[in-house]
């Protein structure tokens, strides 16, 4: 097990035990640079949900098998993170500034594009062949440059009056043609983002995994429990050990294979019920995660956390190919070898 001088300490708790050597490791091992791929691979679990946000913020689509593309999962027009809402003025727009949006319901079928709220009509957008799907649109994530095809005012107009009853216009992006590189936060240096890693309107990976068993651990502490799209993983893993994701640096699943980015540092998103759209009261799960789940080593990175706790693991992809629920998953440990490095 390989662990670097510089790294010392737990999360803040003495009772939490699992994933701690583990994510340390990983930290150690981001410093290594002459290193090879794994050859050999441990099985940790199996893919119990897959799940697609084809609207940033909004509901996600589960599906039994999806093909992990480059940008993140896609079932033809059904791509993950690739419709975003921002303001007129081309702002970002997640479920932070609008709950309601967290509720929206999204429908793909073929290039039909279907929103849902209650007490609304249906939005139809016709990706390919409405006529008002023409505009190029430039926006800022993150006060990152992107650009996405303008989806007209009648999308407008219903988005409008869904999340803002009317008072805040905004505008629905297309990813279209666009697409974005994705670079390392540049508050730490985060040195397995790969100039080919690529998204539409994710924030920094095209992939988060997370496991059934961290969320078992978290609503065990919790009064009412929360479900795993409070968290917004893309691929849920069953079987393995509460927070053992923390150890993952590359994770294999069939032919695909995912590299780590980075821990998922969580914000006050994840307070946001799913189904109401409304934070809960006491902040919670956020609040109970504080209590285990932050960081203290490094002590650059566990300033700029001092208040996000990690839950998930933000990751890109190295190996595109397709994966179905009940695949097994493979793993290559930060803990267990000492030279590792992504492609």
């Amino acid at each position: 097990m390989l662990y670097c001088n510089w790294i010392s300490g737990p999360f803040v708790t003495a009772g939490f035990s699992i994933g701690v050597g583990s994510l340390l490791g990983w930290f150690a091992w981001r410093r290594i640079k002459d290193s090879s791929y794994p050859r050999t691979w441990e099985e940790v679990g199996e893919v119990s949900e897959i799940l697609i946000y084809p609207l940033k913020s909004a509901r996600a689509v589960r599906k039994k098998s999806a093909q992990a593309s480059t940008c993140g999962f896609s079932c033809g027009y059904l791509e993950d993170r690739s419709f975003m809402v921002v303001t007129e003025k081309g702002a970002f727009i997640t479920s932070r500034q609008a709950g309601t949006l967290a509720t929206v319901v999204t429908q793909v079928e073929g290039s039909r594009l279907t929103l849902k709220a209650k007490g609304v009509d249906d939005l139809v957008v016709d990706i390919e062949n409405d006529p008002d799907n023409k505009t190029v649109y430039e926006a800022r994530l993150r006060g990152i440059p992107v650009a996405g095809v303008d989806c007209g005012d009648r999308a407008a107009q219903w988005l409008t009056e869904v999340l803002y009853r009317g008072e805040t216009r905004v505008r629905l992006l297309y990813k279209g043609s666009h697409s974005r590189q994705v670079t390392s936060p540049k508050y730490f240096d985060f040195r397995n983002f790969c100039s080919r890693d690529r998204v539409y309107y994710a924030d920094e990976g095209s992939y988060m995994v997370s496991s059934q068993s961290s969320l078992n651990d978290l609503n065990s502490r919790l009064e009412e429990p929360v479900t795993i799209e409070n968290f917004r993983p893309n691929i849920v893993v069953r079987k393995s050990s509460p927070y053992d994701e923390d150890d993952w640096i590359y994770v294999k699943i069939g032919q695909v294979v995912l590299r780590r980015l980075k821990p998922c540092e969580r914000c006050i998103l994840v307070t946001v019920d799913p189904v109401t759209g409304e934070r809960h009261p006491n902040m919670e799960p956020l609040t109970t995660l504080r209590k285990y789940r932050l960081l203290q080593d490094p002590p650059e990175l566990a300033k700029r956390w001092a208040r996000s706790p990690i839950f998930g693991v933000t990751m890109s992809i190295d190996k595109t190919g397709p994966i179905a629920t009940g695949d097994k998953v493979y793993v290559a440990r930060a803990s267990r070898y000492s030279h590792l490095r992504g492609f």
